[in-house]
């Protein structure tokens, strides 16, 4: 039997939780903009559908659910500063 604990090298690269959150928030902006243009443009349609607007604010929804989720744990495993000099 081996003295070794656990592998050094791992595929996994360390979570990276600000630019994630910081990303996943501007597309959700985007994606709620997007609806918006999304509604403008089928209202000059003839019998035209909510459904792709709905869409994009739902994707919007889930961009912003993820980024609070990211934001969280980030906040959360943050470095806390050390009392010194």
């Amino acid at each position: 039997m081996s003295d070794m604990s656990g592998p050094t090298l791992t595929l996994r690269t360390p979570p990276r939780y600000g630019r994630r959150a910081v990303w996943s928030a501007l597309a959700a902006l985007g994606l709620f903009g997007l609806s918006f243009c999304i509604d403008a443009a089928a209202a000059n349609q003839v019998g035209y559908s909510e459904m792709p607007a709905i869409w994009a604010r739902y994707l919007a929804a889930v961009a912003l659910y993820y980024a609070a989720i990211c934001s969280f744990r980030w906040l959360r495993h943050r470095p806390k500063a050390s009392k010194g000099i």
